[in-house]
């Protein structure tokens, strides 16, 4: 019997436009502004009605590539329950001509977010941080979390809406499993919670450490290093140097919480980082006055309920107070006249 070996690891050749792939034919290779990952987006449309479109992605041969394929396979059928407009997830997967693994995803989904980050204001990257966390707060509901965040996997949909490639999301681990630690997409080391690192199993706050390194390259920029993109470590006023102090000391808090070595001292899951991030855009309750916002007109505030009958319980007893005097005051009143007749 002959020796079995597979193709040796190589990183994917540019696919030329219509090249097949099943029922999809590719269009154009896409930019994701990452210098190190997993392989080569392109849009493509199906070959019996081009109005159907999908973005692929052909992955390189490596232990990279090969987890992201036992991740999919392992979970594609759980996967596909998944529901929620921002998270886009894989429905297809194949191997190219020259042994190439790559997975389909149907639909409209934009392209990378890195690459059209210069268009974007502040306030509209915290508004897509704040749709990213609360995508994240249906999944966890749904008993997925992102294992590892890829900044290659973050795009800008068609209508400018956050779009998560869930490639990195996997079912929240059993805690009392030993066993449960998950399947690594082997995202950039800098968005790797140091616990993970150490071969702890995902959880809710390593995602938030993940989110949190999302948050500081869309923030405060980010380097490009031999291991992949890493965030910069400075303040937001670095970038956005017209940013006013309240506004810039509320922000790096919410980074530095997010980023926090220890899990313990990180907010509690990408739904406080979402509650966190609309304060300080203005849009949710606030503990204080939020410094994003045009401040408002104060309205009065209605008092407290018990404030209210208490003057209303005062109000009625001076009333019944002044009764009983003038009860008391009209039999003095008729001896005083009986006492004292008139001529």
């Amino acid at each position: 019997m002959p020796n079995l070996s597979l193709p040796p690891p190589a990183a994917a050749a540019p696919l030329d436009e219509g090249q097949a792939l099943g029922v999809w034919r590719l269009e154009k290779p896409l930019p994701d502004g990452e210098q190190a990952h997993a392989g080569q987006w392109y849009s493509a449309h199906h070959a019996m009605a081009k109005e159907q479109k999908a973005a692929v992605l052909v992955l390189d041969r490596s232990d990279q590539g090969a987890g992201v394929m036992l991740r999919y396979a392992d979970q594609a059928g759980d996967l596909a329950k998944l529901q929620h407009p921002h998270i886009a997830v894989p429905s297809d997967s194949g191997v190219t001509p020259d042994a190439h693994p790559y997975l389909i995803i149907e639909g409209q989904h934009g392209e990378p977010l890195l690459p059209q980050l210069h268009q974007l204001g502040l306030r509209e990257r915290v508004e897509l941080l704040v749709q990213l966390c609360e995508a994240m707060r249906s999944a966890h509901q749904q008993g997925w979390l992102l294992a590892e965040i890829d900044p290659a996997m973050i795009w800008l949909g068609p209508e400018g809406d956050v779009r998560v490639m869930g490639l990195g999301l996997t079912k929240i681990p059993d805690p009392t499993d030993p066993f449960d630690r998950g399947l690594s997409l082997g995202a950039s080391p800098a968005f790797v919670a140091p616990e993970r690192r150490n071969g702890e199993p995902p959880s809710l706050a390593s995602e938030v450490f993940g989110l949190g390194a999302l948050a500081r390259v869309l923030i405060c920029g980010w380097e490009d290093t031999p291991k992949g993109l890493a965030p910069l470590r400075g303040s937001a006023a670095d970038q956005w140097p017209t940013l006013k102090e309240a506004q810039q000391i509320k922000l790096d808090a919410v980074l530095r919480s997010a980023m926090a070595d220890s899990p313990e001292l990180r907010m509690r899951g990408a739904e406080s980082m979402a509650d966190e991030l609309r304060e300080w855009l203005g849009l949710g309750p606030s503990r204080s006055a939020s410094p994003a916002a045009p401040a408002e007109p104060a309205s009065p505030k209605p008092t407290a309920w018990w404030k209210r009958w208490l003057w209303l319980g005062a109000a009625a007893g001076i009333g019944l107070m002044a009764m009983a005097a003038q009860v008391a005051e009209r039999p003095a009143a008729t001896a005083s006249t009986q006492n004292h007749p008139a001529g």
